[in-house]
């Protein structure tokens, strides 16, 4: 278009050369526009190069658009996350969890003996300090300095525990992990944190455990925990099944069995973090995750796989499965557990329940898998799919999330 009046009664176009008056469209009413084709092929190139950068600046602007909806939706999980830790009712529980605490001191007092009181200055990280129990631990087996990372609010009642308990020696960082600034890289000989959700990995906080290990911790430095394990086991729970499902068949005289499909669907939809019976565990566990927690990368725990085979007893059944973890502490001896068998902790056990049980009659060969996935839509969320099957039997492909 090389030039337009309002009021003229023409304007020229110099790409058809051609001279226009403005009661006349560009599409002819006749049927005769050739469209494109009738443009030289010099204009069609243009005109499809265009469309072509405009369809590749609108894929740029919905990935560009997508990522900041991830990264938003991301900052609302953490702020969801780090204001659950700012209220005292879940420190209490984990405070009140003597094989908890206990591991924790014994492996740093194990280390404080062996190594920090004979070597100057050791320097420690404790990440997600909390009420700084672990890094008052740190500071009274013999570290130099420790350097506590918390990110909720209650960290400005950590630096009057640390001034009350280990003055001088704990500094009480108000941050995310990943925002903290220690000045010197690979600064720390030992990082410590209690990371560890429920099926080990809910809430997904060891990510940020990662981070100060990459940046901070020195070649040959100490990760406490050292070592990690989650396993899910085959399971038989009648008191739930009773309690959840059983327990609609008939209430107070009433028949209720009409609920039984329902209950069957709600009570099994999420995982149950509870005390699993010992005499309920079919089969030898599994192993989904062992990881080095000097060597891990956050890239290892986006998806979890493990093969299953066991046999049910005669005479048992299949209700679903129980999953459990365990860490270790490098040379240190403890190692804590929350497996069935185990002191009761306040993680308990994770059970994953079936819709519908599988029965073993005489005795039965199941074959599957578990695979474990972190959810797109809450970042410290996961996934966790059971797949078995038994000859004569209905497969059961059981799903739940963990958010």
């Amino acid at each position: 278009l090389k030039s337009f009046d309002p009021s003229a009664t023409q304007f020229t176009c110099t790409c058809l050369g051609r001279i226009y008056p403005p009661s006349i469209a560009m599409d002819d009413p006749d049927d005769t526009d050739p469209g494109l084709a009738g443009l030289s092929p010099e204009f069609q190139a243009m005109i499809g190069g265009m469309a072509g950068h405009a369809a590749q600046f609108a894929a740029m602007l919905e990935r560009r658009s997508a990522a900041m909806s991830k990264d938003k939706a991301k900052d609302k999980d953490d702020e969801a996350y780090l204001d659950s830790y700012a209220e005292l009712d879940i420190h209490e529980d984990m405070l009140r969890d003597v094989p908890r605490v206990e591991s924790y001191r014994k492996a740093i007092e194990f280390y404080g003996a062996k190594v920090w009181n004979s070597a100057a200055g050791t320097t420690v990280v404790d990440v997600g300090s909390g009420t700084g129990l672990l890094a008052v631990f740190c500071a009274r087996a013999g570290a130099g300095k420790v350097h506590a990372v918390e990110a909720s609010r209650l960290a400005h009642y950590t630096r009057q525990i640390a001034q009350a308990n280990a003055p001088g020696v704990v500094q009480v960082h108000e941050c995310l992990a990943e925002d903290l600034d220690l000045g010197a890289e690979k600064c720390a000989d030992v990082i410590v944190s209690e990371w560890m959700g429920y099926f080990l990995l809910f809430e997904n906080m060891l990510p940020s455990v990662l981070a100060v290990r990459d940046r901070y911790l020195k070649p040959g430095g100490l990760m406490l925990p050292s070592r990690a394990r989650l396993y899910v086991a085959p399971l038989q729970d009648g008191a739930w099944r009773d309690s959840k499902i059983e327990f609609w068949r008939s209430v107070s005289g009433v028949d209720m069995s009409a609920l039984v499909p329902l209950a069957q669907a709600t009570a099994a939809e999420k995982p149950q973090h509870r005390q699993v019976p010992v005499d309920g565990i079919l089969a030898p566990a599994v192993a989904v995750l062992d990881i080095d927690l000097h060597t891990v990368q956050d890239s290892d725990l986006n998806r979890l796989y493990a093969d299953l085979a066991f046999e049910i007893p005669p005479g048992r059944r299949l209700d679903g499965f129980a999953s459990w973890f365990d860490t270790s502490f490098g040379e240190a001896p403890d190692v804590l557990s929350t497996a069935p068998a185990e002191p009761l902790t306040h993680w308990r056990q994770t059970a994953f329940y079936f819709r519908q049980p599988l029965d073993g009659g005489g005795g039965v060969q199941v074959d599957g898998s578990v695979l474990v996935e972190r959810l797109d839509d809450y970042s410290r969320g996961y996934r966790v799919t059971f797949d078995v099957g038994a000859p004569g039997r209905k497969r059961r492909l059981e799903s739940f999330q963990l958010r």
